[in-house]
């Protein structure tokens, strides 16, 4: 015998009706159990609808009351109204995109920051004690570096904690990810070019605009492979990518300082060393690569990565 206890709620508060009500109806004459749930309901259903019938209904005004306390107004000294956004959809979107852009810097981890401010301020300190002649060439290896690696932390990552709210609000994720990456690399970049301007001060005849030109072209093309693998695969890939670089760039280095073999395949130095000399096929090849990545970002399935690199 088949008991129809998940139609016995329904039928105890009169929504069963036609052929369902008149099944539950011969079923309740033959077994007492059913029968003796169905009565147990139907007390449950008549209890609530004797306690809502004796809450009075709300007052008139209620809602001009809520209206009015949502309503930014005059307010005495030292109280704050409550706050009411009263642009149009659509309008203002400078300020839009000015706020979308400044709310990143809170949602990016601690470590992003403290990890590309170490390398650079490593790097010009580093600069500052090296030879004369080798201060151009230690910040190429360690401001490039420290983009690549902040764009694969505050890019690349899909266990966020605002992900879910962000995807439910009308900002779309490429502006989300556009907003992420051009905060990352305008710090950097402005870390970068405050720690030159320091470095060209302390240092007799040094100049700005070559030590700028040595490390913003190689911070392109590693950003920008660092920030496709991280978006497109996972951050872990853009980290181990972006250091595999640096560590080739950096023995292909010492490889022509010393005229010693590094153990480098000429295929790798042919493959690394543009990257660090960048002429306009990189760049362009660099921008095509961050467009790519911007276009194909939203189609990605979200549940293959395993999560944040910083933690």
């Amino acid at each position: 015998m088949t008991h129809p206890t998940h139609n016995l709620p329904a039928y105890a508060a009169g929504h069963l009706t036609g052929d369902d009500a008149a099944a539950v109806t011969a079923h309740l004459a033959t077994c007492p159990a059913c029968a003796t749930q169905a009565r147990a309901w139907h007390r449950t259903a008549t209890a609530v609808q004797d306690d809502t019938a004796r809450v009075p209904p709300p007052a008139p005004d209620i809602f001009t009351a809520i209206r009015h306390r949502l309503t930014p107004h005059t307010t005495p000294s030292g109280t704050r109204p409550v706050p009411a956004y009263r642009g149009a959809i659509g309008t203002r979107p400078l300020h839009r995109a000015l706020g979308i852009l400044t709310r990143q810097r809170t949602l990016i981890r601690w470590p992003v920051w403290t990890l590309a401010a170490a390398l650079i301020a490593g790097g010009a300190v580093l600069a500052a004690l090296a030879p004369t002649g080798h201060a151009a060439q230690i910040l190429a290896m360690t401001v490039p570096l420290a983009a690549a690696l902040a764009v694969a932390g505050a890019c690349g990552t899909d266990n966020d904690p605002p992900a879910e709210l962000a995807c439910a609000l009308p900002t779309p994720p490429r502006v989300v990810l556009l907003a992420r990456l051009t905060l990352v690399l305008t710090a950097t970049v402005t870390a970068g070019l405050l720690a030159t301007l320091a470095l060209s001060a302390l240092t007799p005849g040094g100049g700005a605009a070559g030590l700028v030109t040595a490390w913003f072209g190689p911070l392109v093309p590693l950003s920008a492979t660092s920030f496709a693998l991280s978006v497109l695969y996972r951050p872990s890939a853009g980290v181990t990518t972006a250091l595999a670089l640096w560590l080739a760039r950096a023995l292909s280095t010492g490889q022509a300082a010393t005229t010693g073999p590094t153990g480098l395949s000429p295929a790798v130095l042919r493959l690394v060393d543009p990257l660090w000399t960048p002429g306009p096929a990189v760049l362009t090849a660099a921008a095509v690569l961050v467009a790519a990545t911007f276009l194909l970002s939203p189609r990605l399935p979200r549940s293959r990565h395993t999560g944040p690199v910083w933690r």
